[in-house]
């Protein structure tokens, strides 16, 4: 029993590294469209981050479902009382293999929210751009309009 626990959890600490990682990517592709100015890319790509997230959120009901059946009531794997009730069931040496691969997945999701809070800013100043620049084109267009208007005077 304890190497069927340590073997759902270990695939489920994997399938959840997969997901950070393809989202790191899909960051690296939205940075690279907001330093573009490209909101239709960027659209795309907070499209393919959203069916990751999805994706997150089904793992998120897997790791529920092993903390009910560790008996662990409340906190879910955040927990200590699932930490605790895991490393009973899975021995020291598959305890200390998951918790190493979980802290790598906390240090990746810490990253990537650091990353997408840059993002955002480069983001907000270049909405900043866009609406100044939209700004000046409609104030060209109407001198433009009035010095049209001044020459058919004319």
């Amino acid at each position: 029993m304890p190497t069927d626990v340590f073997e759902t959890v270990n695939t489920l600490v994997k399938e959840e590294l997969g997901l950070y990682r393809s989202l790191e990517e899909l960051v690296d592709d939205e940075e690279k469209m907001v330093r573009q100015s490209d909101m239709e890319g960027l659209l795309e790509v907070l499209q393919q981050k959203q069916s990751i997230i999805s994706r997150q959120e089904v793992l998120l009901e897997k790791w529920n479902s092993i903390s009910a059946s560790l008996g662990v009531k409340d906190g879910g794997r955040e927990g200590p009382a699932f930490w605790n009730s895991l490393a009973n069931r899975v021995g020291e040496s598959g305890y200390n293999q998951i918790v190493s691969s979980i802290d790598e997945i906390r240090e990746l999701g810490q990253r990537l929210l650091d990353r997408e809070s840059e993002i955002r800013a480069a983001l907000e100043e270049n909405l900043a751009e866009m609406r100044a620049t939209l700004l000046k084109m409609g104030k060209n267009r109407l001198a433009m309009r009035g010095y049209s208007q001044g020459m058919t005077a004319y």
